[in-house]
Parts: structure tokens; C-alpha cells; sequence
């Protein structure tokens, strides 16, 4: 058989699952549906997954896809692009996807877990809300962030959710921890990653964290290293400087650093940096990108899909023209160019930051100087 332009791996190999039942193909859908109460066996072979993968299969364009569309449309290499990896049919991962297909034997149960597993988390970054961010939850408790943020119940998964995972660990070939920070949360290490040592599948599992980089607990990091097949550390930074501590709010730049030394040379590991690209800092990359280059670090540059007032095509049209990057960022330059800017949620992106310096003592216009100059003219009041 041949696979379909449009076929993607994800909801053939994994599952993304978070609070209160909801749970999607990957974590750029993340959350999409809804089946509480339900294991993740049921959610597995759920109609709505099924859905997706027939629409992939047949050449369909499923709507639950649409972030990889798009970025596909603007020449950015998406996260189905990235799965996929494959350039002719002689490749051993294209003929893994097609035997995984034909012989259906992806229905018992996924290969990898994507789990969001509570909001317990010590930063409050623009880019994230109360329901991903205990943090954040405390900050919206105590001033008005306006319509922008609004108080949660903070969350984790329960006991019987996480022992769900362990009573199948021996179907699992990785597990993906977001959060939150997931280094802060100790339901995960009690609740799942103990256990799956204890039963002895934990030597068959890779470990992916995506970690803000605040934390470096050694002496759990060398438990996992011992126990588990493989650790994957991807650092979530923004930036460099006052800006990254802008963006990634709470958190010490040169702390961050320090920590990101530290797991870059972790044994049995592989680490990788993840900068997410927003309206904010994207005139920077290039000076986030020398900085790396001199640390020797792996990037991953993702484009920012939520908040949509941080969408970077949202920008001005006539500030669009002004913003200059290097070869290597074509594809964020045709991104940007990739829609009109949406009025109402570039006036919503002015706002927010308003609100944001007024409740945090910050300044954008010190903090992002050159692309404040070019903005102010935009609906900003000083």
C-alpha cells in the first residue's frame, strides 16, 4: 500500500491525554475530545480517533489537524512533517508506518503517552493560562488580569489514572511528560515513575520532559538515567536575558543557563532546546540563535498558536515589512506573511501587555526596545 500525502503518524503511535478526560492525537491538538471516565484503551479506539485516522488514510485534510496545514501552507516544517522523516519508499520508517497500518496492529493499545498531568508549575509565561499553571492561578487570584486570565482549580491526575498507565506500561515504548513543570509535580515521580521502576518496564521506556529549565533535581535525574531506556530533555527558552525572564516569568536566566549545563551533560540523555516564537520576541531570533550556536545547543523554533493575540501574523501589515531575519528564518518570515493581521487580536495583544507590565512592575518597551519602536505607533499609549 501506499501512504497518503496527508497521512501522519500520530494518532497510529500515540496519545496525548490530560485532566477531566480530554485527550487528542498529539500535543499540538492536544485536548481536542472528551471521554471521562473512560481508560485510555477505550480512548484508543474511540470513534473520534478512528475518524481522524480514516481522513489521513483516504488523503483528507481533517480539521483536527490544522495547526500542521497551516504551517505546511507558510513552508514550515511541521510536527507531521518532522514524524514522518521519510524521503522514499525504500526507507526503513516508511515501511514501519506501512506495516503498522496494513497489519493493524496499532489497536491494542499506543506506543507513546503524552501526558499532561496536573498544572502545578512555578512560572506564569504570557503565553500560558491558569489552567496549565498553578502559578498562574495564584497571580489571577490576587489582580485583575482583565478577560485575558481567569482563576482555575489547580489539578493533577488521580492515582487510579496513573496506575492505568503503569498496569500497561508493558505495551509502551515512551512517555512524554509536559506540564506544568513536570519536575515540580511529585505525583509523577510517586505515582508513576517509582512504580514503572518497581514493575521493571521502566528499562524498556524512554522519558521525554519538557521542563522550563528552574529545576535540577539530581538525584532523581540519576534515578531516571539508571532505570529507564533513554531521557529526552527539551528546555523550553524564549529567549536571552531580561527578555527570556519576560517571557518565562519567575525564573533566572543565568539559573536556567546553569540547570540547561547540567542536563545537556546528563549520561543516557539527549537535550534540546525549544524557542517559542510569538509576536514578542520573533525580531530576535537571530541574536536567541547566536546564543545556541555559542552554547552548543540543539533549537527547535515553534510557532506560537495560543494565545491567538501572540500569533506573529497578527502583527501590524505595515510593521510586517520592517522585520528582518537571516535565511535560516524564511519560513517564519512567510509565516508571518501567511495572514492578515487580525485587528481585534492585535489590539488584544497591546492590552494584555499593558496589563502585564502594570501587575509585574515590567516594561515591554525596555524589554523589546527595537520592536517597540517599530509598534508604538500601533495603540500603545506611551
Amino acid at each position: 500500500m501506499a501512504l497518503s500525502k496527508t497521512f501522519c503518524p500520530a494518532p497510529f503511535m500515540q496519545l496525548e491525554v490530560s485532566k477531566d478526560g480530554l485527550y487528542g492525537p498529539c500535543c499540538f491538538t492536544s485536548s481536542v475530545w472528551t471521554q471521562k471516565n473512560t481508560s485510555i484503551k477505550e480512548k484508543w479506539n474511540s470513534d473520534e480517533i478512528n475518524s481522524l485516522r480514516k481522513n489521513l488514510l483516504d488523503g483528507k485534510k481533517d480539521k483536527t489537524c490544522s495547526r500542521c496545514w497551516n504551517e505546511e501552507k507558510a513552508n514550515k516544517q511541521s510536527l507531521r512533517m518532522r514524524m514522518l522523516n521519510f524521503k522514499g519508499s525504500s526507507n526503513t520508517e516508511e515501511k514501519l508506518f506501512k506495516k503498522l497500518v496494513e497489519n493493524k496492529t496499532y489497536k491494542t493499545y499506543p506506543k507513546v503517552l503524552q501526558l499532561t498531568p496536573g498544572n502545578e508549575c512555578n512560572l506564569a509565561c504570557p503565553s500560558c493560562m491558569p489552567a496549565l499553571s498553578s502559578k498562574w492561578n495564584s497571580l489571577v487570584n490576587q489582580k485583575d488580569y482583565g478577560t485575558f486570565q481567569k482563576t482555575t482549580k489547580n489539578w493533577n491526575l488521580t492515582k487510579e489514572q496513573y496506575q492505568d498507565i503503569v498496569d500497561n506500561s508493558d505495551k509502551l515504548q515512551k512517555i512524554e511528560l509536559f506540564g506544568g513543570e513536570p519536575f515540580l509535580n511529585k505525583q509523577n515521580e510517586i505515582n508513576l515513575l517509582d512504580k514503572l521502576i518497581e514493575k521493571g518496564t521502566s528499562k524498556n521506556i524512554k522519558l521525554y520532559f519538557n521542563t522550563n529549565g528552574t529545576i535540577f533535581n539530581e538525584k532523581l535525574l540519576d534515578k531516571l538515567t539508571k532505570n529507564f531506556k533513554f531521557l529526552e530533555i527539551r528546555l523550553s527558552i524564549d529567549g536571552t536575558g531580561s527578555q527570556f525572564e519576560y517571557l518565562r516569568y519567575g525564573a533566572n536566566f543565568d539559573q536556567v543557563v546553569e540547570n540547561a549545563q547540567k542536563f545537556y551533560k546528563l549520561d543516557n540523555s539527549d537535550f534540546e532546546c525549544i524557542c517559542t516564537v510569538s509576536i514578542f520576541n520573533v525580531m530576535y531570533l537571530d541574536k536567541y540563535d547566536d546564543f545556541f550556536k555559542k552554547m552548543n545547543w540543539s533549537v527547535f523554533y515553534n510557532i506560537a498558536h495560543y494565545p491567538s493575540n501572540l500569533q506573529i501574523f497578527n502583527i501590524p501589515e505595515q510593521v510586517k515589512k520592517s522585520i528582518s531575519l537571516s535565511k535560516k528564518f524564511n519560513d517564519v518570515i512567510e509565516y508571518i506573511n501567511n495572514k492578515k493581521c487580525n485587528d481585534v487580536d492585535w489590539q488584544r495583544f497591546v492590552k494584555y501587555t499593558e496589563i502585564l507590565d502594570k501587575n509585574r512592575n515590567l516594561s515591554f518597551k525596555n524589554t523589546f526596545p527595537e520592536f517597540y519602536e517599530l509598534v508604538r505607533a500601533h495603540g500603545f499609549s506611551t
